[in-house]
């Protein structure tokens, strides 16, 4: 009984060919419909969009202030001595281990305990709370 109530709605659908040519559009209003879809569909205004940018410049005044700037030359000393000792022991080691063999009994533990001070010094530098303000973090 459920499969025929669910089967019903189609017989009340009027097919294509029980519609007829009432419900089709005609060849020239198409064509007029989609010639004006490159038409703006607000009143164009009197100025053109340069003058319209001149004049908000003119009323707004608003420059951006500029950009402060990025990098390793503004980031703390202790934050790029971390990151050096850091990569540079990983490098060291695998440099050592690649290219100089037999490698000197005393090479491994300084490397090792430069990269441990480095990972250690980046730790430190690791926000210690978060701003209410941010959404997410991302920042633009």
């Amino acid at each position: 009984m459920k499969d025929e109530d669910e089967e019903r709605w189609r017989d009340e659908v009027p097919g294509p060919e029980q519609v007829g040519d009432s419900a089709r559009v005609s060849d020239s209003l198409w064509s007029d419909l989609v010639g004006r879809l490159d038409e703006p569909s607000a009143a164009t205004a009197d100025m053109s969009a340069e003058e319209v940018r001149e004049r908000l410049e003119e009323t707004e005044r608003w420059e951006p202030e500029p950009a402060a700037p990025i990098g390793w030359r503004t980031a703390s000393p202790t934050l790029v001595l971390s990151m050096i000792a850091t990569f540079g022991a990983i490098a060291g080691v695998l440099l050592g281990v690649i290219f100089f063999r037999p490698l000197p009994g005393w090479f491994l533990p300084v490397s090792i305990a430069v990269g441990l001070g480095g990972a250690v010094g980046l730790f430190f530098h690791l926000p210690k709370q978060r701003h209410l303000g941010d959404d997410n973090g991302a920042a633009v």
